[in-house]
């Protein structure tokens, strides 16, 4: 039971975590659920839970006794996980451009996280750090780390508050070709952010509402002919607000609305010219045919409005429509098609507009051995300028674990991006391999 209550709270984790940014996600409505959940929804959903252990389950939802952490049991019931990982990546273009470049990046990354073990309410600290080392290209080094915390107060069965807080320094690695005028190092991205929010639901109708901030800081730093790049121009702050209303017809069928509304706003003056607020509305259906099918269907509108007359502001339709499908125990496909908006913060275009397709595969090779193939197809529009550009992704990996203790993981990845401005357009191929090991 420990085991699997770890997965789904580092499920839940990774759900907190976009649903909390203010760059507004897709699916508000079922960002929120993840993020507020109740015991009277829980209790709701017993029987249905039930069922799919015995024909529903989904290959990461599999047991593995004896090859999940189990974590170190701390008094009062909490857990404590641990965790050292080394990474080691061949990589034929480094810069993504038309001339290639290759280096081999290695790295090495600790993590730990305490989980509470109170039978009502919850809390987890997390704390972690990276350091990135390029074998030919030094100046590209960098070091990463985060803080971070996520809590919830069940009020009663039907109500609860819960929020997340945390900061991470971040580094932007997606390196552009040496140039006198490029950044010569990675850029560090300072991030800090806190949310939170209230949810009731107790029956058929769900209400949940929250509010999040983000700062982001992006730090100056030397290009090549020593001169400095001006990436502080990109310091902003983001506020958002969101609303949900939910409806269930039965455990496996629910209809939402959402919508969100946030603020940005630069630190400097020379970027003024970027405040906005961004409005987001949407409508959507989940529905569960059977343990084994299950679609999300959304729909809505995302619009841009700048405070400077002179800007143009944009808005676009988005959608979402996702399968999850399980034809056997040992396999999972998910297939999902999207468009989203998405703000630049730096740059001469206003925003870009996404159209994409993918699909993953997971399959259980055998009991401790996990394979997975990933394939995606992007439709890239530049908001501000005539730029297009087509990316195709593929990776496939596998998963070896020795023990509960000990994971391997090998993957390979291929990108290719095709951009009506050529001096966008690149290939890139990828070999990696990832040494675990956790309490």
């Amino acid at each position: 039971m420990r085991r699997r209550a770890f997965l789904k709270g580092l499920a839940a984790l990774l759900v907190l975590t976009f649903a909390a940014a203010p760059a507004s996600a897709q699916e508000i409505g079922q960002d929120a659920l993840g993020y507020l959940g109740t015991f009277a929804f829980t209790d709701s959903l017993r029987t249905w839970d039930q069922a799919k252990l015995y024909s529903g389950e989904t290959v990461l939802d599999h047991t593995r006794d004896g090859f999940i952490p189990i974590g170190v049991k701390l008094p009062g019931g909490h857990l404590l996980f641990p965790s050292v990982q080394a990474k080691t990546m061949y990589d034929d273009n480094l810069y993504r451009s038309a001339g290639k470049v290759a280096d081999v990046r290695s790295s090495l990354a600790g993590n730990v996280e305490l989980q509470s073990g109170l039978n009502r309410h919850m809390f987890k600290l997390t704390a972690g750090g990276e350091t990135v080392d390029f074998k030919d290209h030094k100046n590209l080094n960098f070091t990463s780390g985060l803080i971070r915390g996520d809590w919830r107060l069940d009020l009663d069965a039907a109500d609860t508050i819960g929020g997340t807080f945390g900061t991470q320094l971040s580094h932007d690695d997606n390196f552009l070709p040496v140039a006198p005028d490029v950044a010569s190092v990675a850029v560090p991205v300072w991030t800090s952010r806190a949310a939170i929010g209230y949810m009731h639901d107790a029956g058929r109708t769900a209400f949940a509402t929250g509010i999040d901030y983000q700062r982001t800081y992006l730090y100056d730093v030397p290009n090549y002919d020593g001169s400095t790049a001006d990436e502080s121009k990109g310091d902003n702050d983001a506020t958002g607000i969101f609303g949900l209303i939910n409806y269930r017809f039965s455990p496996g069928y629910r209809v939402f609305a959402a919508t969100r509304v946030v603020r940005e706003v630069a630190l400097h003056e020379r970027a003024a010219y970027s405040n906005n607020y961004t409005y987001k509305g949407e409508v959507g259906l989940a529905y569960e045919l059977d343990p084994l099918l299950k679609f999300t269907l959304s729909g809505g509108y995302d619009y841009v409005k700048f405070d400077t007359p002179a800007q143009y502001n944009f808005g676009t339709s988005i959608f979402r429509a996702g399968l999850q499908w399980l034809p056997t125990r040992r396999l999972s496909i998910y297939l999902d098609a999207s468009r989203q908006l998405q703000r630049t913060v730096v740059g001469p275009d206003f925003g870009q507009l996404s159209d994409t397709l993918k699909g993953r595969m997971q399959y259980d090779i055998y009991h401790n051995i996990l394979g997975k193939l990933d394939i995606s197809l992007q439709r890239n529009q530049f908001i501000g300028s005539a730029r297009v550009d087509t990316v195709f992704e593929t990776g496939a990996s596998i998963d070896y674990l020795f023990n509960e203790n000990l994971a391997l993981t090998l993957g390979v990845e291929h990108t290719e991006r095709v951009s009506t401005d050529s001096q966008f357009s690149f290939d890139d191929n990828r070999i990696m391999a990832t040494l675990k090991l956790s309490q």
